[in-house]
């Protein structure tokens, strides 16, 4: 069940990270965003379930500072399905540092996602990269008409 529960994990941080360079490169796709939070939610589903029994005692026993981070990356995400543009953008947005720091900050400290380690630090770096070139590539000449 780690294995399903933690992989669900690791697609939804993958979408997560395209998602936003997609909507950066203004070609957002609501059916990414969608299929994002849709499998964002079962892992979520399957934390509480099964890794905490549906106790929020359990959940909060790991520590406050990441059941926040992880919730609010999760809500951010979850809106963006529903909102409109720009709006869900901009939730995606601000979700993927957050998101970041959970993720990453999970496979730094717990053993049974250590080998999500390198996977999601390379995600990230690929996205930065990406969002970089984006950002600071060259820009399309104009037309200058037929």
């Amino acid at each position: 069940m780690s294995t399903l529960t933690f992989g669900l994990a690791y697609v939804a941080y993958v979408l997560l990270c395209a998602d936003v360079v997609l909507h950066a490169r203004g070609r957002p796709k609501r059916a990414l965003t969608v299929g994002l939070a849709a499998v964002l939610v079962a892992h979520v589903a399957l934390v509480w379930g099964w890794r905490f029994g549906w106790s929020p005692s359990a959940a909060l026993a790991k520590g406050v500072a990441g059941f926040v981070v992880f919730h609010a990356a999760f809500a951010a995400i979850v809106l963006a399905a529903v909102a409109p543009e720009p709006w869900s953008g901009r939730l995606l947005y601000a979700s993927l540092p957050v998101a970041s720091m959970g993720a990453i900050g999970a496979a730094l400290r717990y053993d049974y996602v250590r080998g999500l380690r390198v996977p999601l630090i390379v995600a990230l770096a690929v996205t930065v990269i990406l969002l970089a070139r984006t950002f600071t590539g060259p820009r399309p000449r104009p037309s200058t008409g037929p």
